[in-house]
């Protein structure tokens, strides 16, 4: 693919192409704006092929990043972790409420991460889990579900 100067220095060139007409395959004399206009739509769509191409071929290499299964002691670790932290907001830089009222809706928040987080993990999973079959051309069979601990 040209560069950015590539491409100004190539449209550059035609503003000030002096030639008006050129010959073509069968030897007939041709206005050159014709030309462009006929080959224009051809590149284009070839380009767009080749985009697409180069698309599909960059994700077959990739590949499918591996996603594990979810787990209450990870959805723990982590949505506690961001729980701590919603609770320390709630507590110290939130000062417009009571404590008490503070403390308490600190402490759902703390609460409410744990599952979802877990939820977030196993929507994850999941749809790994689809693209694994879609990839391997069993997009009939269902996924395996995770083992819940």
């Amino acid at each position: 693919m040209p560069t950015r100067k590539q491409r100004r220095r190539r449209e550059k060139d035609f503003r000030h192409d002096m030639r008006i007409y050129e010959v073509d395959e069968e030897g007939n004399e041709v206005a050159i704006s014709e030309l462009r206009t006929r080959d224009e739509p051809e590149k284009t769509a070839t380009k767009q092929q080749k985009q697409q191409k180069q698309q599909k071929q960059q994700a077959k290499s990739r590949g499918i990043r591996e996603v594990p299964p979810p787990s209450w002691q990870r959805a723990l670790k982590r949505g506690g972790l961001m729980g701590l932290a919603t609770l320390a907001v709630f507590v110290f830089l939130l000062k417009s409420a009571p404590i008490a009222q503070r403390l308490s809706i600190g402490v759902f928040y703390a609460v409410a991460f744990v599952p979802l987080t877990y939820w977030i993990d196993r929507t994850a999973y999941r749809s790994y889990q689809k693209r694994i079959a879609r990839a391997s051309g069993d997009a009939k069979t269902k996924p395996a579900q995770p083992k819940k601990s």
